[in-house]
């Protein structure tokens, strides 16, 4: 018979401000993340199971999916993975995941993302509501019109493969999450890949393709532009791109080594091959915008 694992306990709601886990599950929850899951227009799930097919049956699913998360009972289903390419040639792995799941996901998503924004520097551009890659190409001209001139152009190498669970896990019992809800994330973390080819990944971590993982990335890298807020750099972060900016090639320099040592505290670091030092009169793109001495350009 399997173990049925409880949730730890939950933190105090006293003292939380995220308010009752319940709430992240309640019908009306339920339904505003099938809507979201549903707009994503996303292939089906890892199960076969389409989403046309979930919304069939979709009262009866969510009444199913609530049943579970309220008696803590959740477990998700083995994800599969696709290849997709790449634009520099290489391959990345897309994880699928059941419909029901998706909706669990977005559903935890929407609970914890209003008070995880709010501790979110405005450094930080990728995966948040209202912030676009126009607000982060804005942010690098204004670093130009402030006297930037030299510039970290840098990439961090398979940012959601690397992501260590472990830290991941410190990092959301230090941002007070409720038990329960940190639960559920450890089992999306070590939910199993069904058609695993590498043996030493077998288990689907932080992945490109789960609904929470961006979030969680942005919660993994706040760390990271905390201490790169140094007097003299300006640091403007997309998601895994990144862009810290200086007057001078000496403070750009210095400053890479920090970002380097900063990352590594987290188990990551920059991509050589996608990282160089240069600055705005030689030009350079960045989440698909092209800067050349004060001006930027939107690329087609």
């Amino acid at each position: 018979m399997r173990h049925k694992q409880r949730f730890p306990p939950l933190v105090s709601q006293l003292k939380s401000p995220y308010g009752p886990w319940q709430a992240a599950y309640e019908l009306d929850a339920l339904r505003r993340a099938w809507t979201a899951v549903r707009a994503n227009k996303g292939a089906k799930g890892s199960d076969g199971q389409t989403v046309a097919e979930f919304e069939a049956g979709l009262e009866k699913h969510l009444a199913e999916l609530r049943q579970e998360l309220m008696a803590q009972r959740y477990h998700p289903k083995p994800v599969k993975q696709i290849l997709v390419p790449k634009k520099d040639t290489a391959w990345r792995p897309l994880t699928l995941w059941t419909i029901r799941d998706r909706v669990a996901q977005r559903a935890t998503y929407n609970y914890l993302e209003p008070v995880f924004d709010r501790q979110f520097l405005p450094c930080s551009f990728g995966f948040r509501s209202g912030r676009s890659t126009k607000d982060a190409a804005e942010a690098v001209l204004k670093a130009r019109q402030d006297g930037a001139y030299w510039v970290l152009d840098a990439d961090i190498r398979d940012c959601f493969g690397q992501m260590r669970s472990k830290i991941v896990m410190k990092q959301l019992l230090r941002w007070r999450v409720p038990g329960p809800i940190r639960e559920l994330i450890r089992r999306w973390l070590h939910t199993r890949i069904g058609n695993a080819w590498r043996k030493d990944q077998t288990i689907v971590g932080t992945s490109q393709g789960s609904v929470i993982s961006p979030l969680l990335c942005n919660m993994y890298l706040h760390p990271f532009d905390q201490a790169m807020q140094q007097r003299g750099i300006t640091l403007v972060r997309y998601a895994d791109d990144f862009l810290i900016m200086a007057r001078n090639k000496a403070a750009i320099r210095t400053a890479h080594v920090w970002a380097a040592a900063n990352l590594k505290r987290v188990g990551l670091e920059m991509k050589p091959s996608k990282t160089r030092i240069t600055h705005f009169d030689e030009g350079f793109q960045f989440v698909g915008w092209f800067f050349v001495q004060n001006q930027m350009f939107r690329l087609k």
